[in-house]
């Protein structure tokens, strides 16, 4: 019997500062290994591999004869790094890469196979069928090109080549799943957290999002009977906590009811997730809803916009659906008990910092329980990633690495690659300056801070309810940072200072161009200290640097800035403060024990019955106190050097900053007053 033949596939992930909690199961290479096994059976030995030195160190034992890397923004200087190892130590090997970052423009096209000069060919879109047949091929007709499979390129080093392109089809059915093989139990039972894919495709041609121009705009079906025996069976066998659904549209098809129903029985039946991030489709339907109210707890409905400007949102080829709708699907997701959740991208082509402040505020009048602001990245395989769009819309970019993705990988011979990924994000264009970002740093930095993750949020709440939105608050905030240091008290000098080191870190943590980034931390001394000290999201690291260092000179601050409109009743202002500043306790207060009086009809506070409201003469009590949740988050946010705090909050490792709050002992935890809290 011919030796079968040895095949390595790696989604290679960054394992320095991360445990494997925070890795995701690595499903693309498990549907590659389920196909190619069905189609070739015992003739080939195939071996997954998410960690970089489990792959090196098996190279020279097994040495496989073909390797193939997904590739992606997190990891595509990692994949060089092994890749070029393996083309030294294994000249003959075949290399295949396959991944959605890679550009139609044949000049990026090509820029990519330089850059990746291991690689000896790319696969074009979906990998299974491909990747099975280039085996084939490589056994068959090594050396003969035109015998190559459809979707395959390749370059002589001056030019693109390229075979023909399959067609799609809407429903697929030939892919076994790795799941119900048991090609992926390894990273189940190391805790990772499970992705899943019912379907493939999105309809939509956003200029930001390779989603649509990778499917052709076609959503492509996976087999129903074996998605639901999938969620049945990691349901059984994972211990994650929360679950990843890679559909760039949930929701839009009808069966993903049906999903939703087996996601919520394997809930029910083994308490797991406790958390499903999913990607609902970009219009919401009654069919949302339906499945918001299934799933219930579980999901975090996202109502991303990008942008509320009209102009902004024909540029970037996106249509939203109309604010009466929005509002209304807003209520309805928190009636059901939801947090929502929305996303808007600066500076997209044509938005200014007033249009962008404009939609913050709007999203704040919506009631969204959180908004989050992204910097616009220029992804490989995305419109805006043309020179046509760069050009027209005056992108200037400059680059910063990427939280968490780097490492020092050790081989068996004792070479050491030393790797770290970072970005290009878009810095100018000609409607915004990098003056305006650094602004809207700040500013989005105190939205998360303050209402996101709830450090303020029931002072907000109760400003809302008279007429303040939470973003004049935040801008008046940055007012007081920005006048001449004569004229603040302590705590408004303390804060100045706060932002002053936040600036600093937010503008130096970009660099001009490629080539200043890498020369930097190819620099084996700073490198040592990259890995030392860890880069963080500045989000996060500020959170914790505020609530460590900064509290009480910020809860003054926010105190103040609210009743300087002049349109909170002082004794209200008093007690919501107490209320908010004691749910928050600074992160040098290791054991909470605080009991605050305020009167009994506070909780009748709402917005029906804010006009006139008058506090009652009768008091009661509630006592502060610590949980399990703040003293487990508390001990790694206290002890996050080394670590990478944006990877743990993201995914199963048990912690959020919304733990650091404090609980209430008594039956108050479901009173009114604090239901707005975090």
């Amino acid at each position: 019997m011919k030796t079968p033949t040895k095949i390595f596939l790696a989604d290679l992930a960054h394992t320095h500062a991360v445990a494997d909690r925070s890795l995701s199961v690595p499903l693309n290479i498990g549907f590659i290994k389920a196909y190619s096994v069905a189609a070739h059976s015992d003739s080939v030995d195939i071996r997954l591999f998410k960690h970089p030195e489990k792959l090196l160190k098996e190279l020279l034992v097994e040495r496989p004869e073909i390797v193939g890397l997904s590739n992606y923004t997190w990891n595509s200087n990692l994949n060089i790094a092994v890749g070029r190892y393996i083309r030294e130590v294994l000249p003959e090997c075949l290399i295949i890469v396959g991944g959605p970052n890679i550009d139609d423009e044949e000049n990026r096209r090509l820029a990519f196979f330089r850059a990746h000069d291991y690689i000896d060919y790319i696969v074009i879109d979906g990998g299974e069928e491909p990747f099975a047949e280039i085996v084939e091929w490589w056994r068959e007709s090594r050396g003969d090109r035109s015998k190559l499979p459809m979707n395959v390129a390749w370059s002589d080093g001056t030019k693109i080549h390229q075979t023909s392109t399959r067609p799609l089809k809407k429903v697929i059915d030939n892919i076994p799943s790795p799941y119900l093989s048991g090609y992926l139990d390894e990273f189940l039972d190391a805790g990772m957290t499970p992705l899943f894919e019912t379907n493939r495709g999105c309809p939509f041609k956003c200029s930001f999002c390779a989603w649509g121009s990778a499917s052709k705009d076609l959503v492509r079906r996976l087999d129903l009977d074996t998605v639901l025996a999938e969620l049945e069976y990691v349901s059984q066998r994972s211990s994650a906590r929360n679950w990843i659904f890679c559909d760039a549209n949930f929701g839009i098809l009808k069966r993903d009811v049906d999903i939703a129903w087996a996601i919520r029985r394997g809930k029910d039946k083994t308490g797991k997730p406790t958390g499903c991030h999913v990607w609902t489709a970009k219009n919401i339907t009654a069919r949302i809803l339906e499945i918001t109210e299934i799933m219930g707890e579980l999901l975090l409905p996202s109502m991303a916009v990008q942008s509320l400007d009209e102009e902004v949102l024909a540029n970037i080829n996106r249509d939203n659906i109309s604010t009466e709708t929005y509002v209304a699907y807003v209520r309805k997701f928190q009636s059901l008990g939801n947090r929502t959740h929305a996303d808007l991208i600066v500076p997209l082509p044509g938005e200014t910092l007033e249009s962008h402040i404009g939609a913050l505020r709007k999203l704040s009048d919506y009631g969204l329980d959180s908004i989050v602001t992204y910097n616009l990245r220029l992804l490989p395989g995305t419109s805006v990633n043309f020179d046509e769009t760069k050009s027209k819309f005056g992108f200037k970019t400059k680059f910063r690495l990427i939280a968490g993705e780097y490492g020092a990988y050790h081989c068996p011979d004792g070479t050491v690659l030393r790797v770290f990924e970072y970005e290009e994000g878009v810095r100018e264009t000609t409607t915004m300056d990098e003056d305006d970002l650094i602004y809207q740093r700040k500013l989005q930095f105190l939205l998360d801070f303050s209402w996101n993750t709830g450090v303020y949020k029931y002072l907000l709440w109760v400003a809302r309810l008279f007429g303040i939105n939470q973003i004049d608050v935040i801008c008046k905030v940055l007012e007081i940072v920005n006048a001449p240091e004569s004229g603040k008290d302590e705590s408004e000098r303390r804060v100045s200072k706060f932002f002053r080191i936040l600036e600093r870190q937010a503008r130096g943590e970009w660099y001009e161009n490629r080539s200043q980034i890498e020369s930097y931390y190819m620099d084996e001394e700073n490198f040592d200290q990259l890995l030392e000290n860890g880069f963080e999201k500045i989000n996060i690291l500020f959170s914790v640097i505020l609530l460590r260092d900064f509290k009480s000179a910020f809860d003054v601050v926010f105190r103040n800035t609210v009743g300087s409109f002049g349109m909170v009743p002082e004794g209200i202002l008093d007690i919501a403060s107490d209320l908010s500043f004691n749910i928050f306790p600074p992160l040098n207060v290791e054991e909470v024990d605080v009991e605050i009086t305020f009167p009994v009809n506070i909780g009748d506070l709402s917005e029906k019955t804010a006009a006139g409201f008058t506090l009652s003469g009768e008091q009661r009590s509630v006592r502060f106190v610590d949980s399990p949740a703040r003293r487990y988050t508390r001990n790694i946010v206290c002890d996050y050097k080394g670590r990478t705090l944006s990877k743990a909050l993201a995914t199963n490792e048990g912690i959020e900053l919304r733990s650091l709050s404090a609980t209430v002992q008594s039956a108050l935890d479901s009173d009114a007053v604090f239901r707005h809290a975090v």
